[in-house]
């Protein structure tokens, strides 16, 4: 039998029920130790690493709130301002304009006139409280002046023993920086006490006693964010609030939330609770206007209700906290419902924590609004005005400095000749062209000659519309404006020509270069033969004109044209003679401005000067005059102007104006009756109108029924004084013959009396009557008998 093989494997231990081996556990246990000793050490190091993090991160934010805050690099606009508006005994006024500028103003009506920026009016008598300003002069401080008017003048005014009085300048614009943020910064001293309990009180209760972050409003807000199942409520408070405006974006996500907190504390560590008040009340945002982000309560009481925030009443200053809750969904113009309701749900509050009693809480809720209109306020009564002054500083300023530095803009707008402009264009255009055509509109530019400050400036029948700018930049055809230039051009030439020298008034031809006939015709189609100088200047003749002109020579008229001041290139060509030549308003009164001075050229100005955003002077825009022209031929060619306005074509305007003022001006009418022009002046005033089409259509009008009345109406509404009717050295007043070369006596037949220079007086005389002794003496007269 076989001997069996045992093929069996050896059975381990563990399956033999045999005890293990005491090894393998000890190295397992010293394996776990070292993995424990691995993992505590990794956080250690993680932990380490964050912490470094963390206080990198601390350290970044700390200086990033620091250096923001400690600079307060908030960019702000150049404000511009108008001239002070002086009332004083005896000024031109009426009691509608002067509502009217109050009203502008936004003086609040009041009974007794309590505090500044209220005035109450009683008949004719206005008591008026007014506001305390800083300028370059000084400024005033606020008081309470009595006025009388009546019959279009101030009849008395009691204001302290002083016999002038001024209300504030008043803004009428501002250059945005260009990121469009606008404020006006308010110290947190000026703001009313009232806006910040009622602030406190609506926003951040606990404001006094956190460090910037609130544990009871954070537990608030999240147990209303779980019952929403949305992010409803942030908890933040004021101090969290500047963070995000300052630092961060208004997105509601965790991760800015996670850095507004410690940015919180951070700013509470370094700034007291004052400071960031200050900041906050100048920072928020309350709305928009167009392109313009309104920021801080300091613009938002100017945007919203056209005042001061220190004039702000209870109910206002609510209107202002209630826009924190969201500036576009409590829009007070856009929705006036939810605005009033959490606007009375501020004062309410207000009441609750003591800052209001109940009294005051039924009297203010019942309030309305009182927002002013949208587009109503001030800063956009004079975009025209506002444009010039914007061309002005370009030429000084690069944009950056004037939309980001704050400084302060004093312009030459003086806004009651503002008004009265503004005022006959649309009344007159009204008039003639009834509102639902529209087809006329029109420009004015007022200047104080002798300063050359631009005083008023209109571009369109509705002045309040923004757009093209018909003042600055509508070129027309000038027409019979040109002739006072022909009329100074003769008479700058004594020996020839005097405004006693008779000019055939008669048909004329001129063969032109291309071969055509440039034949002039006068407005009544008739020629009235020879006839005295002055009177072909007040009479207009076209034909008398341009006869003069060539004899004068076109190189001359043009070059007294450029002289006068136009600078666009003036052709020489025969029809400039009767105004072909295209100028803007604006132009044209740069034109005048030298014949309403006697002679001497000022540069017009808009700006007088600017100020930085702490007062201190940084620039003046000083006056300065070159004399361009004689004092002798300056003073004939303005009387020869009185002349068109005592019997020429101008002399309807003597119905607007004081018996004894004297006034001079010149009515022109292109071709086709396309444009309407006057450009006339006193002593004090000048003024360019312009009435015409924008299509360039024919308008149906003349220089006498489409601009002169507008002219005049505005000229009867501001204080005037008269040329001066004597006349310089070297000028002599002459009574002559009607043939224009001899000397007469006064009362011979149909003598006139003419200023002349000395080198024009006639040797001749017609024997009739005495002659009066000139300058030169009879016997120097006698003596030029035989020179």
């Amino acid at each position: 039998m076989a001997k069996k093989t045992n093929n069996t494997r050896k059975t381990p231990a563990r399956s033999r029920g045999q005890t293990p081996r005491k090894k393998a556990p000890a190295r397992k246990k010293k394996a776990a130790k070292s993995r424990r000793w691995f993992s505590w050490a990794f956080v250690a190091k993680v932990s380490l690493v964050l912490l470094v993090i963390g206080a990198a991160g601390l350290a970044y934010l700390d200086a990033m709130v620091r250096q923001r805050f400690d600079a307060h690099a908030w960019q702000l606009p150049a404000r511009v301002y108008a001239r002070p508006v002086e009332l004083y005994e005896g000024r031109v006024l009426s009691r509608d304009d002067m509502l009217k500028l109050l009203d502008l103003m936004r003086y609040r009506k009041d009974s007794r006139a309590s505090t500044p920026g209220s005035f109450s009016a009683q008949g004719n008598s206005l008591l008026i409280h007014t506001r305390g300003f800083r300028d370059s002069d000084g400024g005033e401080q606020p008081k309470r002046i009595r006025l009388s008017l009546s019959g279009g003048q101030i009849r008395s005014l009691q204001a302290g023993g002083e016999g002038l009085a001024r209300l504030e300048p008043l803004q009428i614009g501002s250059i945005h920086p260009q990121h469009a943020e606008d404020r006006v910064l308010v110290p947190l001293e000026e703001v009313p006490p009232l806006l910040v309990e009622m602030l406190v009180a609506t926003e951040d209760q606990s404001f006094y006693d956190h460090h910037g972050i609130s544990l009871r409003g954070l537990a608030r807000a999240m147990l209303a964010n779980l019952k929403a199942g949305r992010l409803v409520q942030g908890g933040s408070t004021l101090t969290q609030q500047l963070v995000k405006n300052f630092w961060l974006s208004s997105d509601r996500t965790l991760s800015r939330k996670l850095l507004e907190m410690p940015m919180a504390l951070l700013l509470e560590l370094h700034y007291s609770k004052q400071q960031i008040l200050e900041a906050y009340l100048n920072e928020v945002y309350l709305g928009q206007d167009g392109a313009r982000a309104i920021h801080g309560m300091g613009l938002g009481a100017q945007f919203l209700f056209g005042r001061p925030l220190q004039e702000l009443e209870p109910h206002q200053l609510a209107t202002l906290v209630a826009l924190l809750k969201g500036p576009s969904w409590y829009d007070p113009r856009r929705r006036p419902e939810r605005a009033m309701e959490r606007r009375n749900t501020v004062l309410r509050v207000a009441v609750e924590q003591g800052a209001l009693s109940q009294a005051d809480y039924d009297k203010y809720s019942a309030r309305p609004l009182e927002v002013v209109p949208r587009g109503a306020s001030a800063l956009y009564a004079f975009p025209a005005f506002i444009d010039l002054v914007r061309r002005q500083l370009a030429r000084d300023y690069p944009p950056e400095v004037l939309s980001d530095e704050g400084l302060n803009i004093h312009s030459t707008l003086d806004v009651l000749a503002q008004l009265a402009a503004e005022g006959a264009l649309k009344e007159h255009l009204d008039n003639r062209d009834p509102q639902q055509d529209k087809k006329l509109n029109g420009a004015v530019v007022v200047v104080a000659p002798a300063q050359g400050d631009v005083l008023a400036l209109v571009s369109n029948r509705n002045s309040r519309e923004a757009g093209f700018n018909r003042a600055l930049d509508a070129q027309r055809p000038m027409g019979s404006l040109a002739k006072p230039a022909v009329i100074l051009a003769a008479v700058q030439q004594p020996k020839q020509w005097s405004l006693a020298t008779l000019v055939e008034d008669g048909p004329i031809q001129v063969a032109m270069p291309n071969g055509d006939l440039w034949d002039p015709q006068n407005f009544d189609k008739q020629s009235r033969g020879a006839m005295p100088m002055v009177d072909v200047l007040a009479q207009s003749r076209n034909q008398a004109t341009a006869r003069l002109g060539l004899d004068v020579g076109l190189d001359k008229v043009a070059g007294t044209m450029e002289t006068l001041g136009v600078t666009r290139n003036v052709p020489r060509y025969p029809s400039i003679l009767l105004g072909s030549l295209a100028l803007t308003p604006f132009e044209v009164a740069m034109m005048y401005q030298p014949l309403a001075t006697g002679g001497f050229s000022t540069r017009l100005r808009s700006i007088t000067d600017v100020l930085d955003k702490d007062g201190e002077p940084l620039a003046r825009y000083p006056v300065s005059a070159d004399e361009v022209i004689g004092a002798g031929p300056a003073f004939l060619t303005q009387w020869a102007m009185q002349q068109v306005v005592e019997t020429g074509t101008a002399r309807s305007a003597r119905a607007y104006l004081p018996e004894d003022l004297k006034v001079a001006g010149k009515t022109g009418t292109s071709d086709d009756f396309r444009d309407a022009w006057f450009a006339g002046f006193s002593a004090n005033h000048l003024a360019v109108v312009w009435v015409g089409r924008d299509d360039n259509g024919n308008a149906g009008i003349t220089g006498s029924s489409g601009a002169l009345p507008v002219w005049a109406r505005l000229m009867g509404k501001l204080p005037q004084r008269s040329l001066s009717q004597n006349p310089p050295a070297g000028v002599e007043w002459v009574w002559m013959n009607p043939n224009g070369t001899q000397v007469s006596a006064e009362g011979c037949g149909e003598a006139r009396r003419y200023p002349m220079l000395e080198a024009s007086i006639p040797r001749d005389a017609d024997g009739c009557g005495t002659v009066k002794q000139t300058g030169k003496g009879i016997k120097g007269w006698f003596k030029g008998l035989f020179d």
